[in-house]
C-alpha cells in the first residue's frame, strides 16, 4: 500500500499498482522545464482516473485579493491540463515512461474512462470552496467539455469520506 504525504496532508492507503506520482516520476523531470503537474494520478477504478492537486491553503476571492486568486486558478488548472497531457503523451509512446506506469494505465478503456480533476485544501471552510470550484469549471470548461471530464474541489474532511486522505483533522 501507498501513502503520499502533501499539503500536511496523507493521501492513501492505495495500492501501489493504482498510483502514479506524476510530480515525482522521471517522466516529469525529464520533459519538467516549465511543466506543472499535480501531487499525483490515481485508478479510482477500472473506468475512473483521477488527477490529485493537494493544497495547504488558497487565496480567496475578493476585491482585493482578484488577481492572486486568478493566478491561483490559472497555477491549479495549468497543473491538471499539463498532467494530463504528460500521461498521455507516455500512453501514445510520445516520451518514454522510464517503467514507472503500471500497465493497469497502459490497460484502461480511454473511451469510457471519467476523468476527474481533483483540488483537496487542507482545512478550507465549505463555504470557500464553492467559488474555486466554479472558477475552475471556467477554466476548464474546455477540457470538460472535449473530455468529458470533471472538477472536484473538496477539503480534507470531504478528501477523507471520499477515501483519498487518511486522517482529517
Amino acid at each position: 500500500m501507498v501513502q503520499i504525504i502533501e499539503s500536511n496532508m496523507i493521501f492513501g492507503d492505495f495500492e501501489e499498482d493504482k498510483v502514479f506520482e506524476i510530480e515525482k516520476s522521471k517522466l516529469h523531470g525529464k520533459v519538467g522545464n516549465g511543466i506543472k503537474t499535480v501531487e499525483f494520478l490515481l485508478l479510482r477504478s477500472e473506468n475512473e482516473l483521477n488527477f490529485v492537486e493537494a493544497k495547504s491553503s488558497s487565496p480567496r476571492p475578493t476585491k482585493q485579493n482578484t488577481i492572486r486568486f486568478n493566478e491561483f486558478i490559472d497555477e491549479i488548472s495549468d497543473k491538471f491540463i499539463h498532467s494530463f497531457n504528460l500521461f498521455y503523451s507516455a500512453i501514445l509512446g510520445r516520451n518514454k515512461v522510464y517503467g514507472e506506469l503500471d500497465n493497469n494505465f497502459f490497460e484502461l478503456d480511454n473511451s469510457g474512462i471519467k476523468f476527474k480533476f481533483i483540488l483537496v485544501i487542507k482545512g478550507h471552510d465549505i463555504e470557500w470552496l464553492l467559488p474555486i470550484s466554479e472558477a475552475l469549471k471556467r477554466k476548464l470548461s474546455y477540457q470538460n467539455t472535449i473530455w468529458k471530464s470533471e472538477v472536484v474541489v473538496m477539503n480534507d474532511k470531504f478528501a477523507n469520506k471520499y477515501n483519498l486522505v487518511k486522517s482529517a483533522g
